[in-house]
């Protein structure tokens, strides 16, 4: 005889994460997987076991492009074959945006997610631009021309973002344009990401990726390093690679030349 039990079987939870978007340019299975390789080859520590979310917009078209507008032939992309070939190579697919609706039920049989956000749209309206505003635009343009509108890595931050809690083992969150500053520890299996610096006021045990969007002018500061792997814009360390001596420590870890120093606290 099975006992019921009154106690609830689950909790759920929103968080923010970050998905990695492979967006693809061609309709060739065999392109894609020799250009992933390579790509694989050189960063394994970050694209180990990472969730991948599948962009065909540039293939097919999206449900949501102008209809007035006329728009290339789809090119449809087997997606149980891609996504086989995504797991072959270690990666996780999650799912597909900017699918068309004809399609969703072949992402399902694929074991696919559909993404939220790729429901067709009504057309916006073309609102008319005055003289002034067409004089703003062409002015703005040839500023970005001449190098006026460059920027550094870190302008345009906003506050840090501060987490309380300790970050789980799979959990994934991400400080899109701030600082992450962790007021606990950061366990194996957890995924902090940064645009800027990344601060742990606890020991660093996961994987923690500062810069994420090329400022290599971040940092990584942690009271215990004992993480699975560091980077900052794109350069990495994995746990094998982090010198023994410094394991277990504060540390402070930032980008030379391309390169990785470790340095106490």
């Amino acid at each position: 005889m099975q006992t019921m039990t009154t106690a609830t079987p689950f909790e759920l939870e929103g968080m923010v994460s970050t998905v990695t978007v492979l967006r693809l340019l061609t309709d060739d299975l065999g392109a894609i997987r020799k250009a992933l390789a390579n790509k694989i080859e050189q960063m394994p520590g970050f694209f180990q076991d990472a969730p991948v979310a599948l962009d065909l917009s540039a293939l097919e078209g999206k449900d949501d492009d102008d209809p007035q507008e006329e728009a290339p032939r789809p090119r449809e992309i087997r997606l149980e074959a891609l996504a086989n070939m995504l797991r072959e190579l270690k990666l996780v697919p999650v799912g597909v945006r900017y699918l068309r609706e004809v399609r969703q039920r072949e992402a399902r049989t694929a074991g696919l997610g559909v993404l939220r956000g790729s429901g067709r749209k009504a057309p916006k309206p073309k609102e008319p631009v005055s003289e002034a505003q067409a004089a703003a635009a062409k002015q703005a343009e040839e500023d970005r021309r001449n190098g006026a509108d460059r920027r550094r890595p870190d302008e345009g931050f906003g506050p840090s973002m501060l987490i309380r809690t300790p970050l789980r083992s799979g959990q994934v969150v991400y400080a899109e344009q701030c600082d992450a500053v962790v007021l606990a520890h950061v366990n194996a299996g957890a995924e902090l990401i940064a645009d800027g610096n990344i601060h742990v006021y606890g020991s660093l045990r996961g994987r923690a990726l500062a810069g994420a969007h090329g400022n290599e002018e971040a940092r990584i500061f942690c009271k215990s390093l004992e993480a699975d792997l560091v980077a900052i814009a794109g350069c990495y360390l994995r746990a094998d690679e982090i010198p023994e001596a410094r394991r277990g420590k504060p540390a402070q870890i930032y980008l030379d030349k391309e390169r990785l120093v470790i340095i106490d606290l």
